[in-house]
């Protein structure tokens, strides 16, 4: 599929999602993603998609052993590095849980490996609204939008972070390196 293909087919989904016949976007966004993972359009739509389909569904026991399964066979397709087909299983237990954030950590987990910081924060972000108590998210997100040099967006994170445990010395301590940073960079101009 080359580069103009990719484009129509990915406007075909989108088209699908917003007249919302979210089965037929699922499979337009699947097929980008089999093509080329690290689509970021496509992967977000895909799980809003799928989002959309379980709303009002709950996770059933066999979706607990798919996803234990899934998680394993995904553990050893990118321990053989073949990323694509590690996140086409970590997608099917997106498919069968939308909301799991533990699943959306380590797709996040993937690509910022893989030097994808704006896939990775992509993906966090869905993991902070499917589990918005969960501070490992808020710490990792604070980190790359550190990173990516996003400060006023790593401090609304560290903040949101201590909302949840006022206590977190590794929270403070972020925030605090956030906060002299910001100092260093108006005294020095750097």
């Amino acid at each position: 599929m080359n580069e103009q293909e990719l484009k129509e087919f990915y406007n075909k989904g989108f088209l699908a999602f917003e007249k919302q016949n979210y089965d037929y976007a699922v499979d337009i966004f699947s097929q980008i993603l089999s093509v080329q993972y690290d689509h970021l359009e496509a992967r977000h739509y895909l799980h809003l998609s799928l989002q959309k389909n379980a709303e009002g569904s709950k996770a059933s026991i066999t979706s607990s052993i798919n996803k234990l399964f899934l998680a394993m066979q995904a553990g050893g397709l990118l321990k053989k590095g073949d990323i694509p087909a590690g996140l086409e299983a970590l997608e099917k237990i997106i498919a069968s849980n939308p909301r799991d954030s533990e699943t959306l950590k380590k797709i996040a987990d993937i690509f910022y490996k893989k030097g994808m910081t704006s896939h990775a924060i992509n993906n966090l972000e869905e993991a902070r609204l499917a589990n918005p108590k969960d501070i490992d998210v808020f710490k990792k997100l604070g980190e790359l939008y550190v990173k990516k040099e996003d400060y006023p967006n790593a401090k609304a994170v560290y903040e949101s972070a201590l909302k949840i445990d006022p206590n977190d010395t590794d929270v403070m301590k972020s925030l605090k390196n956030l906060d002299a940073l910001g100092t260093m960079k108006r005294e020095f101009g750097s």
